[in-house]
């Protein structure tokens, strides 16, 4: 089986794989190229090499049987089109011991190690034991569809600043920078009822962002002295960390997505926090109940989320893998598979 392997951070390579002979299979249809992936890539983020990346992925099932021990919908089965979990439990930590929370969990593209098919950079996918997948409709594109998962991370990090409802209603939000987070969570907060302003410094992200029918400044300069009740900070710098803070309104909440690597320290004031009454959240899990919720609103938002993938990539035809990373992408890019 032809695959991209991370060789080493900075290079990605076409390899050989070896295709399984017995357990679950998923026959991929797309796989997204995340900002994690791009972290990996650049060395910031350490994984297990050689590696296959990729765990924004939609495919079939193409084989399942029952000993498989795969976690998903109620009659899910051969020939279903689904999502896949990135990540899965790994069942003997003391968060799934107790905490209803693994703090260990095996995550494809990321740090599953061995010589198998465990990332999405490949026509197949091995399912793990474990592993949960949620159905697709058939009607969801594959442009539309690669953006659940990022979602459901979004939705994730919005239950754990509010609740299972995520954003309150007509909450109006800054987003701060329009990559792939960026858009699912002007998309989630539009969901909601609340107006959404785009952040964001280059000129071509912001002009995606008025395409898809949201507020968009370059500076923060123009923002309203006010500040805002929410802030979804998606930029990836420390440096806007700071700023989210500062551009919130009392009582505000600042949602942070962005640093997912370790790119430095900032210096802010605490006493920001605890004069004004701001909460800030981090979110680096995306929890299970957030995925179908996730495809629902990637299928059903009125925003024309195709236009957010601005490279395709056909895998038979790429001949230098590392140009998914060497070349930036001006929205969402993702791999397609011959079907």
């Amino acid at each position: 089986m032809r695959v991209f392997e991370l060789e080493r951070p900075g290079s990605v390579r076409v390899g050989v794989r070896a295709m399984p002979s017995a357990g679950a299979l998923l026959r991929v249809e797309t796989t997204g190229v995340c900002g994690t992936d791009h972290h990996v890539f650049g060395g910031r983020i350490a994984v297990p090499t050689p590696c296959l990346l990729g765990h924004e992925v939609i495919g079939r099932i193409e084989r399942l049987a029952r000993a498989d021990g795969i976690v998903a919908e109620a009659g899910v089965g051969v020939g279903d089109r689904v999502l896949v979990a990135p990540s899965v439990p790994c069942g003997d930590c003391e968060g799934c011991r107790g905490l209803g929370r693994c703090l260990d969990r095996p995550v494809y593209g990321l740090t599953m190690a061995g010589d198998g098919l465990t990332g999405g950079f490949s026509p197949l996918l091995a399912l793990v034991p474990g592993t949960r997948v949620y159905r697709v409709p058939e009607r969801v594109p594959a442009k539309r569809a690669v953006f659940a998962e990022p979602m459901a991370c979004v939705l994730s990090a919005l239950r754990k600043a509010y609740d299972a409802h995520y954003a309150p209603p007509a909450t109006d939000a800054l987003v701060m920078g329009f990559g792939p987070i960026g858009v699912c969570a002007a998309v989630a907060i539009a969901a909601s009822g609340g107006d959404v302003t785009v952040l964001e410094h280059d000129p071509e992200r912001r002009s995606l962002a008025l395409e898809l029918g949201f507020a968009a400044l370059a500076g923060a300069a123009q923002t309203p002295p006010r500040g805002y009740p929410l802030v979804i900070d998606s930029a990836g710098t420390p440096a806007a960390f700071a700023s989210g803070l500062e551009l919130l309104a009392w009582g505000g909440t600042l949602v942070e997505m962005g640093n997912y690597a370790d790119l430095g320290a900032v210096a802010i004031k605490p006493s920001d926090i605890c004069l004004r009454d701001l909460r800030v959240i981090g979110s680096g899990e995306t929890l299970y109940d957030d995925f179908p919720p996730a495809i629902r609103l990637v299928a059903e938002t009125p925003v024309a989320l195709e236009a957010a993938i601005t490279d395709v990539h056909r895998f038979d035809a790429m001949t230098e893998p590392s140009l998914l990373f060497t070349a930036r992408a001006r929205g969402k890019a993702l791999i397609a598979f011959a079907s």
